[in-house]
């Protein structure tokens, strides 16, 4: 059997906090030459599709990392660390 096309689709679940989420989803499609190893080209698929779902992903964590922080500005400074101690 000779292998001609590979496809790839990685996704991830993203909390945003308030009963709302983030589907961040890719697929990539491959067309092999007649000598490529498909070992090697799923490989770099799966790379690729990691890095893009990545890049589209760490805004919105960082947004929430934000939120969050600025709840905790207003806090006495040894419940802070209670929490963040709890968290950890």
């Amino acid at each position: 059997m000779q292998v001609k096309t590979i496809s790839v689709t990685y996704g991830r679940k993203v909390n945003l906090g308030e009963y709302n989420s983030a589907n961040i989803e890719i697929s990539i499609w491959g067309q092999l030459e007649e000598e490529e190893d498909e070992g090697a080209a799923v490989t770099a698929l799966w790379e690729m599709a990691k890095a893009n779902v990545k890049a589209q992903v760490l805004p919105l964590v960082q947004k929430n990392t934000v939120k969050v922080e600025n709840i905790f500005m207003g806090l006495p400074v040894e419940v802070q660390k209670e929490i963040e101690t709890d968290a950890n």
